[in-house]
């Protein structure tokens, strides 16, 4: 079974003053290097469900999460219960911490995840939901990692395809990569996304962290939503942007009902 991050992270105040900026980007990095005074596990998963509590929809595909920068597994709640009434009974929630590894590095644990989740779920195809930096990471997953031909649908919400800007302000390899015209996305971009997975991209209209301009990229086939009224964080939580991803990971199930069917 997969290990379980720590329930809660505890809060540290700062200073107010001229560097400001500095030292609550301080204390957050501190955060994310020694929750409750400890250093945390680099990388950690947790599985909200078990298949084997609920055989109704049991040929539906496992599902991977991947939060971004500085973010937490609880930010899917969301997106777990919309997943959750779809019929979908593997969803995984990925931890780790940004301010330590590339997000090479990163993708490798999410393909080792989601290989070990065909496995024990005997599908051989799963779905992948990235926020932000997550967004890359599932990129990263697909086009150089070794998940070609296997993630059914990759979901990409508000992640910096160019860039972003803010990322020039925050600590750790991740971060470099995401700045505006690094090298790493010049060669992400270099390879064409898998065309056999269906891609989509999510921007929150009021998102002030990525552009709606750097939240697209080009993808055979690529499945867009703009969503108003949302921003950076918000847009993954929001109710119409839940039931739209759910959509999407049913509608390329649908194949695979068929033939379920047929076969019946």
């Amino acid at each position: 079974m997969p290990e379980e991050w720590p329930a809660a992270i505890p809060q540290h105040g700062g200073t107010a003053g001229r560097n400001g900026l500095r030292q609550r980007v301080a204390a957050a990095t501190e955060r994310l290097r020694q929750p409750a005074g400890r250093t945390p596990a680099c990388f950690v998963s947790i599985r909200y469900w078990d298949r084997r509590a609920s055989q109704r929809h049991a040929e539906l595909a496992p599902v991977l999460l991947v939060h971004g920068y500085g973010g937490s597994d609880r930010m899917w709640k969301p997106l777990r219960a919309e997943l959750e009434r779809a019929g979908f009974d593997c969803v995984i929630a990925l931890q780790y911490n940004a301010s330590r590894y590339g997000i090479p590095q990163i993708a490798e644990w999410l393909v080792d995840r989601a290989e070990q989740s065909m496995r024990a779920t005997g599908i051989d195809r799963v779905h992948l939901v990235g926020h932000s930096l997550g967004g890359l990471v599932v990129r990263e997953a697909v086009q150089r990692g070794g998940l070609a031909g296997l993630a059914s649908t990759a979901v990409t919400i508000a992640t910096p395809h160019l860039g972003a800007g803010l990322a020039r302000f925050v600590p750790g390899p991740a971060a470099r990569q995401m700045c505006p015209g690094s090298s790493y996305l010049a060669e992400l971009d270099r390879q064409d996304p898998d065309r056999r997975t269906r891609w989509v991209a999510i921007a929150g209209v009021s998102d002030r962290v990525v552009r709606t301009s750097s939240a697209g990229f080009a993808a055979a086939g690529l499945v867009t939503l703009r969503q108003r009224n949302a921003g950076h964080g918000s847009v993954a939580r929001h109710p119409e942007v839940t039931a739209f991803i759910a959509g999407e990971l049913l509608r390329a199930e649908a194949p695979v009902y068929q033939a379920f069917s047929l076969a019946a």
